[in-house]
């Protein structure tokens, strides 16, 4: 997967952190930190949030969902295979395939999310206006995907593993079909992370506007 850099040709990237997290304590154990792949589509949400005011017949674009990709499988250690490369045309109709035993869970962000200046921009931005980067946080929930495969640490003699994420904007909450797809990040072998009956898995996703 190709990181995103920093430089005047760049105008956004993000970086994500993946964590477990204790139900009974909330306590939060690092897995990995990585940079994401900022989707071709981000382009379509930017234009649609940059230039048209809201009204109330008008869809929101703003990012409002995160995926968490993951697959069914026969033991936590089973490794899932998924490419760290893949194309930026990625969009919705790459999750509309899935097939088998892989879903996603489309969990919307209920917070805001958080605002600071992003490293390295410290000086550049006027104190006024120095926030550029978004930090957005959301953690695994329910108890099924949205194609209806089950999610948890025993779906039917099997465990769900998490592989990937996704940021999104979802226009039409109760449709998401019609999600568009802002940045996505697949996780390597070793950090794949399976469901814990005590523990659920969250995200803090990092987007910078440079």
């Amino acid at each position: 997967m190709t990181a995103d850099n920093i430089g005047i040709e760049h105008g956004v990237r993000g970086h994500v952190s993946l964590w477990r997290i204790d139900e009974r304590t909330g306590l939060k154990t690092p897995v990995v930190e990585q940079h994401n792949q900022i989707q071709y589509t981000w382009g379509h949400l930017a234009a649609q949030t940059l230039g048209f005011r809201p009204q109330p017949d008008r869809p929101r674009y703003h990012i409002s969902a995160i995926y968490f990709e993951f697959e069914n499988v026969l033991t936590p250690e089973t490794v899932i295979s998924e490419a760290q490369t893949f194309p930026k045309e990625y969009s919705i109709t790459y999750y509309n395939s899935f097939e088998g035993g892989r879903d996603f869970l489309r969990v919307p962000l209920i917070l805001e999310p958080t605002l600071s200046t992003s490293w390295g921009y410290e000086s550049k931005l006027p104190i006024s206006h120095n926030t550029n980067q978004l930090t957005f946080f959301a953690q695994t929930s329910g108890n099924s995907g949205v194609r209806g495969i089950g999610f948890g640490s025993n779906v039917a003699g099997k465990n769900s593993k998490i592989f990937a994420a996704a940021l999104v904007a979802a226009p039409d909450i109760n449709d998401p079909t019609k999600d568009i797809i802002f940045a996505r990040t697949v996780f390597a072998e070793g950090h794949q992370v399976p469901k814990e009956a005590s523990s659920q898995i969250g995200i803090t996703w990092n987007i910078a506007f440079t």
